[in-house]
């Protein structure tokens, strides 16, 4: 007998009993949510085979145990009475015994306050049920709880929950994991919808995968995932649903991340400029009150004037902006008061001019004291690896990990002053609801490997780091401090920096790099056109950025080599070699004579 006084309130219509129904794909029994078994006995609604206007009819099926379950019962789980429900009834929507999501029939309990609620498979064991399921080629048969303990082959954990066993082969499957949903919405995790896959995909296996939920690697492609195929998201089955962790933070550090430099930096932006403003250094503050008129600076031998910012940075995109001796930036409006030389071409931000010549950087606290090198002698920042000829910050300190050894640093002026705690768009805790911020610090061993270029970190490299538990994101600076955005002689777009394939719609094939034609592996950075569909590796493939912040154009530069004074340019001409070393100079800095027609490497290294 059908226990009709709760099917009556599930379904309209009557009933009809088949001993062998022969089931099709995705058929599920209403009452335990379980798929039927090809050939199953099966209660059925007489609307069967009817239109699509009674497509829940054509669906609705219950097991034939499930049909005969008793209203009430007595379970080991509980202390009371059990009552049998068509839905479930409470807020929580995950039975008490095994966590798997309520959807069918339910026993609960009318006297405890605490909201006990089970699902039908916790209540019998339905041995007479097995299945086919598509992601195993035999037949599976129902364990009931406790009967042997297993290790699922979905999720891997060894359990002695509700299973589903293989009599063929030594397959073995969780319940829960056997009822995962084929696709599942988690707009905490990812804002498209995900796709169950048994395995990993054959098209991803070319590069190590992660789970982007805790960041482990994705060690064997046999095991079931959630994936996002149009990003390239992965995700352990438990990670994806599972509640997200939160933990509240009571640093204030971690409270205030607006107040932080946020990274990459909007496209006009100073990284020099943005560092002070976000840190409020009193040797800027008090100079910018009341500028002095005239100054001479240490940097230069002729007097410096103060100009008003109003005569640079109109809206022409064919004006050409000054630049900074000092930090090797454009001069802008929003740059406030600058100093020029009325004898030669030195000009400097006001903020550079104020720039102390003596100081400790915010992040690691090294002293750093301010060189002025000749203008055509090219150095590189330890931070950011930019080339630069503008003022160098020059420190030295001693490490003190073991073996005592010094080091050298080399640091422009923007990198100098960069802060103990930044922000980036490629970090982001979504769980957490204050976040976290990168700190700056020194890595005493080289095995971390940075999150950006998949490369390894050196030894006492400068890097961020986020020490939230299983964030294991880690950035070389020079990373961090990529441009968001940036210009290509082969696009006429920008390049636009791609930290998550989230950023790039509508690509389903690979991404290939244009400049060394291999590859690109979508877990690092890279810089992308959605436009033209270009892409190219962040680093070493970008070479053309190397002297971006170098200022050229100095003239009447004396050298041994050459009777003429020389300028300082960026040979952009090929077939012309170096007189020193007879080298190519095509897109290398260089001295030049244009009448006598003398080319030398301005960086003696090039010559070796």
């Amino acid at each position: 007998m059908i226990a009709s006084d709760v099917i009556g309130r599930v379904h309209d219509h009557q009933l009809i009993k088949k001993e062998d129904y022969h089931a099709r794909e995705g058929d599920l029994c209403y009452g335990c949510g379980l798929l039927l078994d090809k050939s199953s006995s099966v209660y059925h609604c007489t609307h069967l085979g009817t239109n699509d206007e009674e497509y829940n009819c054509a669906k609705f099926f219950l097991h034939k145990a499930c049909a005969h379950l008793p209203t009430m019962l007595k379970h080991p789980n509980h202390h009371h009475r059990l009552t049998l429900s068509h839905r479930p009834l409470f807020f929580k929507d995950k039975c008490n015994v095994c966590g798997i999501k309520l959807t069918g029939f339910t026993y609960y309990c009318r006297s405890c306050k605490d909201e006990f609620q089970i699902c039908v498979t916790c209540v019998i064991p339905i041995k007479t049920i097995d299945i086919r399921p598509p992601y195993h080629p035999h037949k599976l048969s129902f364990l009931a709880n406790g009967q042997a303990t297993f290790r699922c082959d979905a999720c891997h954990e060894v359990d002695t929950d509700f299973s589903y066993m293989c009599n063929t082969c030594s397959f073995w499957i969780h319940l829960k994991c056997s009822n995962l949903a084929r696709s599942l919405v988690s707009d905490i995790y990812h804002k498209h919808p995900l796709r169950l896959a048994y395995s990993l995909p054959e098209i991803y296996r070319r590069f190590q995968q992660s789970c982007r939920i805790c960041n482990e690697v994705l060690q064997d492609p046999s095991d079931w995932i959630y994936y996002c195929q149009d990003c390239r998201f992965f995700a352990h089955i438990k990670c994806a649903t599972s509640p997200p962790p939160y933990y509240f933070q009571e640093d204030s550090v971690h409270k205030s991340l607006s107040d932080l430099v946020h990274l990459p930096l909007p496209d006009d932006e100073s990284l020099l400029r943005h560092c002070i403003q976000k840190g409020s250094f009193s040797w800027w503050k008090d100079a910018a009150l009341t500028p002095p008129d005239h100054i001479n600076h240490w940097s230069h031998q002729h007097p410096l004037s103060l100009k008003n910012p109003s005569v640079v940075g109109t809206t022409s995109e064919e004006e050409i902006l000054p630049i900074c001796n000092g930090c090797t930036e454009s001069i802008t409006i929003k740059d406030g008061p600058f100093y020029e030389c009325g004898e030669c071409e030195y000009i400097l931000h006001g903020y550079c001019a104020h720039f102390p010549k003596e100081m400790s950087d915010p992040g690691l606290g090294r002293k750093h004291v301010a060189i002025q090198l000749n203008v055509h002698d090219i150095w590189s920042c330890n931070r950011c690896k930019g080339f630069r000829n503008g003022i160098q910050m020059r420190g030295r300190y001693e490490t003190s990990w073991g073996k005592i050894s010094t080091v050298d640093t080399n640091l422009d002026s923007g990198c100098a002053v960069l802060p103990k705690m930044i922000t980036h768009k490629a970090h982001q805790h979504k769980t957490r609801p204050y976040g976290f911020g990168l700190e700056l610090c020194n890595f005493i061993e080289s095995y971390f490997t940075c999150s950006a270029c998949g490369q390894n970190i050196k030894q006492f490299d400068a890097s961020y780091m986020c020490e939230a538990d299983r964030c294991l994101t880690y950035l070389h600076t020079e990373c961090a401090l990529k441009p968001l955005r940036v210009t290509h002689r082969w696009d006429p777009h920008p390049l636009h920096l791609t930290t998550s394939l989230e950023e790039v719609t509508d690509h389903p094939h690979e991404f290939h790099c244009e400049f060394c034609s291999e590859e690109i592996d979508t877990n690092y950075w890279f810089y992308h056109c959605s436009v033209c569909d270009l892409s190219f590796h962040l680093k070493g493939c970008m070479d053309l950025f190397l002297y971006s912040k170098v200022k050229f154009g100095a003239t009447n530069i004396k050298l041994d080599a050459h009777h003429h004074g020389l300028t300082f340019v960026l040979n952009k001409k090929k077939g012309q070699p170096c007189h020193r070393c007879h080298k190519d100079t095509f897109r290398k800095p260089v001295l030049q004579c244009a009448p006598c027609k003398f080319v030398q490497h301005a960086q003696p290294e090039l010559c070796s």
